[in-house]
């Protein structure tokens, strides 16, 4: 049989599965590839889920990104807006590659999705409110799975898609338990259909080793000296992120000559990485420093003494996971999402709500306590392991999986 497009448009008919076989088929959908937490954390759970004989399963990417083809080792993956050709040479690719309008493309591929009769669509964002109302026609539930609170909501769809979002999900899927109660209290009035899933550590934390010589080769990169006090911050480079809030206590504290500060994440092609790379020059500070995004981002996480969560909001951040699977002291805020419901009282510190000074006068109460530095941080990693472990995350994960398809 003519195989067309494989990883790409279309597949080959004999690839799709056999209702007689029993098992559930599903379409995972995210709104792109990039290496951030939903995406991560969707992956880690796909590739749990490829080892389960109850599923199968394939993926829609809404665009592509830097992950792209770790979706792709995973399972059958489509893309929306970026229809990719492995045999450009067959007849019918030819075909295909002729139609330029996105719309007739759109449409090939959901008669394609059609015929692999899928009992359930799982939307990994509230952001495909866009695509919701044509899967819809797949007839299957959706349940949309929220890792956003009301700023990222605000941000990064608008009322009407959102409201597509509400309106196509037949139940929905919580990141965090401050998730949760966003939805019951500004969106859907009700706390029925809505699960929390807990997060998966992520598997690079798992395995990871700290390695003495690759923290001496980061702090020399930035000519930190060996024996500084590290303030370290990770995560896109923007308002909601509180990098504007990172910069004011690195501005606090540089007149203490020991403390640096390092930001890990962004691009420099971003507006906002522009801009606050102008007010780090503009206040003088030369012991803050901004890295772009890392492949190897624990490495650079290792050398902080302190990890500041400076959000704004974050729903139930994966890197503050990563900062307790490393024994990290967490400083966050409080009503900025997640990471206060597991930092709590004993693996760091939850402060008022943007409060500058009182996160200055923590971190120099830490620094001179290095003991209890070190105390924090090993409670992180116990609560860490307690609270999101494989098992427990994982059938979670399958139970709503099966409540929604029933």
């Amino acid at each position: 049989m003519l195989q067309i497009c494989n990883f790409g448009f279309l597949s080959s008919i004999s690839n799709l599965p056999s209702s007689n076989l029993g098992m559930k088929h599903i379409l995972f959908v995210s709104h792109d590839a990039n290496r951030a937490g939903a995406q991560i954390l969707l992956l880690r759970f796909l590739k749990l889920l490829k080892e389960d004989k109850r599923f199968t399963f394939s993926i829609l990417l809404k665009h592509g990104g830097i992950i792209e083809n770790e979706f792709k080792e995973v399972a059958q993956t489509y893309f929306w807006n970026k229809p990719q050709f492995q045999d450009k040479s067959t007849f019918s690719a030819k075909i295909i590659k002729k139609i330029k309008n996105p719309e007739s493309s759109q449409k090939l591929l959901l008669e394609h999705l059609r015929k692999e009769k899928f009992d359930l669509i799982v939307s990994n964002t509230i952001t495909n409110g866009d695509i919701l109302p044509t899967l819809n026609l797949l007839v299957c539930p959706i349940v949309t799975y929220v890792h956003e609170l009301e700023m990222g909501i605000q941000q990064y769809t608008s009322p009407d898609l959102f409201q597509n979002v509400i309106r196509y999900s037949s139940s929905f899927i919580a990141c965090g338990e401050a998730v949760k109660q966003n939805l019951i209290e500004n969106h859907v009035g009700t706390s029925k259909n809505i699960d929390v899933l807990p997060s998966l550590l992520p598997e690079n934390a798992l395995s990871y080793q700290k390695d003495i010589s690759k923290i001496k080769q980061i702090k020399k990169q930035f000519n930190i000296p060996e024996n500084a006090f590290l303030i370290g911050g990770m995560g896109t480079v923007d308002l909601r992120k509180g990098v504007d809030i990172f910069l004011q206590v690195a501005n606090k504290l540089k007149g203490i000559e020991d403390i640096y500060f390092l930001w890990v994440g962004g691009q420099e092609s971003e507006l906002d990485f522009k801009l606050f790379n102008i007010d780090k020059m503009r206040l003088g500070l030369s012991k803050m420093f901004f890295q772009t995004s890392v492949d190897n981002p624990l490495d650079y996480m290792a050398a902080f003494d302190i990890f500041f969560v400076s959000s704004r909001e974050d729903p139930y951040p994966l890197v503050v996971l990563e900062a307790a699977m490393l024994e990290k002291s967490i400083i966050c805020f409080d009503k900025s999402g997640g990471a206060k419901d597991f930092v709590e009282e004993d693996c760091g510190a939850v402060i008022d709500y943007l409060d500058v000074e009182k996160v200055v006068q923590k971190i120099i109460v830490l620094k001179d306590n290095p003991l209890l530095i070190n105390q924090m941080g090993g409670l992180g990693r116990k609560k860490v392991l307690a609270r999101h472990h494989q098992e427990l995350a994982y059938q979670t994960f399958v139970e709503i999986l099966e409540k929604s398809i029933a």
